[in-house]
């Protein structure tokens, strides 16, 4: 078995690079985007959702355990939690590294919080933040913090339009988060139309788009720039796809980030985006090219004072005034109007990351975003 199991993956590496990686990604993508348009389709047949059932606690939130495979959160979610209470941080990174097998990926993570559980100086925490994609989760490691702690867990998703249903399109089981939904006491979900599922399901839920970290005191006020357009973020098929359509047509950018040929090292993406005349957003739900999802880059770009210039996308639009605060496209053709437009105009686009500024520190930090929610379900 293990003989069969090496040489499909040594046939994966092999066949799927260039146009057949590009063959092959394309129909597991269509089939991953017709079942989400079915579900939603199906489910809005339901009719008016039901009020989500709320957690509710008698005392305010006095010390936050987060439970994350950590990227980002040390940069912005640590220190805005950290405003409101002190902040626990149980990093499952290193109980990650190494792992040859997928499937031995939650196990890992039960090891590593049975580790963590050990510890006696660790003081008891009022919530459990428990933020990890699907095939990092089972039923032991809920047994095992239940076992340590009494507090209520609460589940962060900001990837369910791909992660929530049980597609089985890709083997790597980035999906089927509804499976785990119910472990949680309060679901967190950022994608407004899946929070109707969690509804439909009876799970506590709330709608709650990601946040940021203020970097700077205070927006750009003069128009020197160190390059005209830049992407931050790693290589995807879907990102080379649209440098490489810029670049065909004479629109240079700078990109940022892991895999790129011709990429740079980022370990200060907001300074980036503040040198940068224009930020290039890709709001897709990776890896589609036609269901967006909201992105932390979303909030994080704007929030450090910058033009930020993305997909458009419906949900973006209910926290930005588009063509005020964020500017938004909807083809290769219109970004490439956009950019040439507002290439010769920097004063215009100063205006727009200083309004985009005030309106992210004055709504989307993630400070913000975690007050309204221990308020409004009485933590």
């Amino acid at each position: 078995m293990k003989f069969f199991k090496l040489l499909k993956k040594y046939l994966r590496i092999c066949l799927l690079r260039g146009p057949f990686f590009g063959f092959w990604l394309k129909c597991k993508v269509q089939k991953l985007e017709r079942i989400y348009l079915t579900a939603l389709v199906e489910n809005s047949r339901l009719g008016k959702p039901r009020q989500s059932p709320f957690l509710a606690l008698g005392s305010s939130v006095k010390r936050v355990l987060l439970i994350s495979d950590v990227q980002w959160e040390n940069r912005h979610l640590v220190p805005e939690l950290g405003k409101i209470c002190p902040v626990d941080v149980l990093d499952l990174n290193s109980s990650l590294k190494g792992v040859a097998d997928k499937s031995e990926l939650s196990e890992r993570v039960v090891s590593g919080v049975n580790e963590f559980c050990k510890n006696e100086r660790i003081a008891d925490p009022s919530i459990i933040l428990f933020y990890a994609r699907p095939e990092l989760l089972s039923d032991e490691v809920f047994d095992v913090i239940r076992k340590r702690w009494r507090s209520p867990i609460l589940g962060l998703n900001l990837d369910d339009k791909i992660e929530f249903l049980d597609h089985r399109v890709f083997s790597a089981r980035n999906d089927n988060y509804q499976r785990w939904a119910k472990c949680f006491d309060l679901n967190l979900t950022s994608v407004r139309a899946v929070y109707d599922w969690y509804v439909d399901h009876n799970l506590p839920s709330y709608y709650m788009p990601a946040g940021y970290h203020p970097m700077f005191s205070g927006p750009l006020l003069d128009a020197t720039f160190h390059r005209d357009l830049s992407f931050v973020g790693s290589w995807r098929p879907e990102r080379e796809k649209m440098v490489n359509s810029l670049r065909r047509h004479g629109v240079w950018i700078d990109v940022f980030g892991s895999g790129w040929p011709d990429g740079r090292r980022c370990n200060d993406p907001e300074r980036v985006y503040r040198e940068s005349q224009l930020n290039l957003g890709l709001g897709f739900a990776s890896p589609s090219e036609k269901i967006t999802s909201l992105k932390a880059r979303d909030f994080e770009c704007p929030g450090s004072g910058a033009c930020y210039l993305t997909t458009y996308n419906w949900e973006l639009a209910l926290h930005f005034e588009i063509g005020k605060e964020i500017l938004c496209y909807r083809s290769v053709e219109e970004l490439i109007e956009l950019i040439s437009f507002y290439r010769r105009r920097p004063d215009e686009c100063i205006k727009i990351s200083v309004a985009a500024y005030n309106r992210c520190l004055r709504e989307h930090t993630w400070e913000k975003r975690f007050r309204k929610l221990f308020a409004e379900t009485g933590m």
